[in-house]
């Protein structure tokens, strides 16, 4: 919970000195935005390496294969990219370039899930792939 506050303090701060330096230093203020946003990515991924570690083990305590669970979690990183590239996109007034950045994310999530239901179809059917 710590980190969380810690990013939103982060933010605060950042979004106040863009405020300030947008007017008179538009191009520090956008640098400054975007090392604020890297520093909150950083520590957002040094926290989920501890979740992942946790989730895979307890999945692996249930008996869950890695086949049936790693498409979603790398479904849920591609949204993540996506959605900030999205952001970053239409920060800077580029909508039809975030449009394409969701459709490829869509495109590449769609694919990532293909063994997912591979698996899926192979249990419900009684087949094997």
């Amino acid at each position: 919970m710590s980190g969380l506050w810690a990013a939103c303090g982060l933010v605060l701060l950042a979004l106040v000195l863009t405020t300030v330096l947008k007017k008179d230093a538009p191009a520090i203020a956008i640098l400054l935005s975007l090392v604020a946003g890297v520093l909150i990515l950083l520590r957002a991924f040094e926290m989920a390496d501890g979740v992942l570690s946790n989730l895979t083990g307890l999945l692996e305590q249930g008996g869950i294969a890695q086949e049936m669970y790693l498409p979603v979690l790398k479904c849920v990183g591609v949204a993540v990219v996506v959605r900030v590239m999205g952001a970053l996109c239409r920060d800077n007034g580029q909508g039809a370039l975030a449009a394409k950045i969701e459709i490829a994310g869509a495109v590449l999530a769609l694919a990532l899930c293909l063994p997912l239901a591979e698996q899926v179809l192979a249990l419900a059917s009684g087949w094997t792939a």
